[in-house]
């Protein structure tokens, strides 16, 4: 495992200060044929061809829909490097069947599949640990936990439990509000920090009571209600709680909690790398479990999401910003007198973060590199800019004759 990792971080700290948009570089050892092993990612494959391995896409000839999910790349698969008009392009050998392997019997994760993964990071345990964007009005119309066992108010794997209305069948992860994240800059809420506690699953059951009421009834209450009667003179609009069972717990799972539906069952953490599609710059708004700074494979909060023009697997570099140093220089031609200078240090690029999940405005994502440790207020950006280009906190101000100095 830290052999992995220690191959991983070296390709990334060779990746850090690529241009953003340049011309394909091909490392020089790059090979013209590969044999994908077990072990291997999308990722430390990438980065033995390329210097910037977020350029993928475009080794695969700008095509992300055909390779988009990399659990399509298995062990034993022959990968070759090719030329089309002048540029690199790798595809697969053999038509890019699948080879048969021979499974020896053990524990299998039965979630990942067989192919490859992004990155050689667990994301659902990264997922359920750590808090996660969320639309707050996608927090507003989701379902809750109103129920369980005993008149409990806290439930672990196992116990049945009941939403406050009827539900599509399948699986859920369970939820709590963490806090209300705003942009630092207009001021703006950008969404919910929200914590992951378990997943779970619906239970079949017949609504008889839904299925007996009568036709006016139906006419005058929403589909999913039906009349009780609490006295001969009195009856109200009544809905069916959903029977469900925690199928699993990374914490406990409260009454009240809030239910999102998982609709991508196969590859949910399964992405393809790759730059920003448009020139994009935002901050880091929160760290993991509100700690100062954070480093390589924890989650960081952005200000960047779909409507900034960034995706699940889309690679940004992260940047300390433009300071102002003061310092007392020693001057030897005034014996031990120093002399005072002011100096702006310029933006520094010092890691790149994999966004892995995307809301309207914010996205959550993880740190696979970093040469400092970073922390709330950090830019984002484009990865491989110049030191100059990044747009300076310090500016020029005329002088002036009347300014003290």
């Amino acid at each position: 495992m830290h052999k992995h990792i220690i191959t991983l971080l070296c390709t990334l700290g060779m990746a850090i200060s690529a241009p953003v948009m340049a011309k394909l570089k091909l490392r020089p050892d790059a090979p013209a044929q590969y044999v994908v092993k077990n072990g291997d990612t999308l990722w430390s494959i990438s980065g033995k061809y390329l210097y910037s391995p977020w350029q993928w896409p475009q080794l695969w000839g700008s095509n992300r829909a055909q390779i988009q999910n990399p659990q399509k790349i298995y062990p034993g698969q022959v990968l070759s490097l090719r030329y089309v008009d002048g540029q690199p392009r790798l595809g697969f050998d053999n038509n890019g069947g699948i080879p048969t392997i021979k499974l020896q019997p053990k524990v299998r994760n039965i979630s990942s599949g067989y192919g490859i993964n992004t990155v050689d990071v667990d994301f659902y345990r990264i997922f359920m640990q750590h808090p996660q964007v969320i639309d707050k009005e996608q927090t507003r119309k989701a379902p809750r936990l109103i129920g369980g066992p005993e008149s409990r108010i806290m439930y672990t794997t196992g116990d049945r439990v009941y939403a406050d209305r009827q539900l599509d069948s399948g699986r859920y992860l369970v939820y709590r509000i963490e806090k209300d994240i705003t942009d630092p800059d207009t001021h703006k809420n950008l969404g919910q920090l929200v914590r992951f506690s378990g997943e779970v699953a619906t239970l079949a059951e017949h609504n008889s009571a839904l299925a007996e009421r009568s036709p006016s009834d139906a006419a005058s209450l929403p589909k999913d209600e039906y009349y009780t009667r609490l006295h001969p003179l009195v009856k109200l609009p009544t809905q069916t709680a959903q029977p469900m069972v925690v199928t699993n717990a990374a914490s406990e799972l409260n009454k009240g909690d809030y239910l999102l539906k998982i609709t991508d069952e196969h590859d949910s953490f399964q992405m393809m790398p790759h730059a920003p599609s448009t020139q994009v710059k935002g901050k880091i708004v929160s760290v993991m479990d509100g700690i100062q700074e954070v480093g390589t494979y924890q989650t960081i909060t952005l200000n960047l999401g779909s409507n900034d023009g960034v995706d699940k697997g889309t690679v940004v570099s992260l940047y300390k910003k433009s300071h102002q140093l003061k310092g007392n220089i020693p001057d030897a031609s005034k014996g031990s007198r120093s002399v005072l200078k002011y100096l702006s240090i310029p933006a520094e690029e010092v890691g790149l973060a994999l966004i892995y999940r995307v809301s309207d405005k914010m996205s959550s994502a993880l740190i696979i590199n970093a040469s400092h440790s970073v922390k709330v207020g950090d830019l984002v950006m484009n990865p491989g800019h110049d030191l100059d280009d990044v747009t300076q906190d310090l500016r020029h101000v005329p002088n002036s004759p009347r300014d003290v100095h």
